[in-house]
């Protein structure tokens, strides 16, 4: 992705490279609609009380009853999703101390950081990182007047830049594509960001969308930057079977393809990954584990908020969806950021 292909002959390199910009721009807009899709289940599952987030209105268009209705399974998947990947950056924060650098690969919509200061969690950086459309829009509902007001947070006074760059503080939300690993690096840069600091990545079905070449070339940088770095990667797993070959065609219906779907076979090829680009430990669990790991007292809650038709249908879903925990560079003094784990 970082280069175009070298073709002898210069007009048929400029056709396939404009032919290459169109499809992937269209390809690139039917995957940033899905940020618009996660935002709305989210707030449909906390108008439900399945967890709190204040802040989530201030990215959700008004919807009617039948407009933010979504199926239980939707909504007690998420709620496992949210739970677990926030339990897992609060351990990292916890044990990194103020020093603790967040960045959030493919945020969209995501309220992270907000739930995060609400807390009281202290942290040296958190870096919001999307396309620059969608980061532009975050930006417009960031500045928007209302309550909860969002830039009340911020440590330093807002300073924008192009419209697709924020920077306040403690806060960043800079437009860049991932899959253009230079162009990362230097939006990292203008964040101030210590490269010799604990690092965690959180990325939410975003590698899945780039080729395994493109997210192996990714991961790999991101480890060669920084001296101590932990990953978590939530996306999709076992889609070969009968059930996954269902969820691909509802995809692709809608034209979103999962260009990385050779990393998403297993388990260990989604562990793979990590370990062979350059992480020491990575470990795996399918979305039914984590869900059993989760807190019982407020799994039993949830589950009464809505009834289930077909428990099966939810087991099949979770087990088409993992949490990936990778780490390198962790010298003695952050040992402890090898064992966490979602609870």
């Amino acid at each position: 992705m970082e280069d175009e292909a070298k073709l002898d002959d210069g007009h048929l390199r400029a056709s396939v490279g404009m032919r290459r910009r169109s499809t992937s721009v269209s390809e690139d807009y039917s995957v940033q609609k899905t940020n618009d899709d996660a935002s709305e289940c989210k707030y449909s599952a906390v108008k439900l009380s399945y967890w709190e987030d204040e802040f989530l209105s201030k990215f959700v268009h008004s919807l009617s009853p039948s407009e933010l209705f979504r199926d239980p399974e939707i909504s007690r998947g998420y709620w496992a999703r949210v739970t677990a990947i926030t339990s897992i950056v609060k351990q990292f924060v916890e044990r990194v101390g103020s020093s603790a650098q967040i960045v959030n690969l493919g945020c969209g919509f995501d309220t992270l950081y907000w739930r995060l200061k609400k807390e009281e969690k202290k942290f040296y950086l958190f870096v919001d990182v999307d396309f620059s459309s969608v980061t532009a829009r975050k930006i417009k509902q960031i500045r928007k007047p209302g309550t909860p007001d969002l830039t009340a947070t911020f440590s330093k006074p807002i300073s924008e830049d192009h419209h697709t760059d924020l920077h306040c503080g403690d806060y960043h939300l800079v437009g860049a594509d991932i899959r253009q690993t230079k162009e990362l690096h230097q939006k990292l840069v203008s964040t101030g960001i210590d490269f010799t600091q604990p690092t965690l990545f959180v990325s939410e079905c975003v590698l899945v969308y780039m080729t395994t070449a493109q997210s192996a070339f990714l991961v790999k940088e991101l480890g060669a930057w920084f001296s101590t770095a932990s990953f978590i990667n939530y996306e999709q797993v076992h889609m070969n079977d009968v059930f996954g070959k269902v969820m691909l065609e509802n995809l692709q219906k809608r034209g979103i393809g999962l260009l990385g779907l050779n990393a998403c076979e297993d388990l260990d090829t989604q562990r793979n990954r990590f370990l062979s680009n350059g992480w020491t430990e990575a470990r795996a669990w399918a979305m039914n584990d984590v869900y059993t790991m989760l807190d019982s007292s407020e799994v039993k809650r949830i589950e009464k908020l809505q009834m289930l038709d077909e428990v099966e249908l939810l087991s099949q879903l979770l087990d088409h969806y993992c949490l990936v925990y990778a780490t390198k560079g962790t010298s003695e003094s952050h040992a402890n950021l090898m064992d966490i784990s979602p609870k």
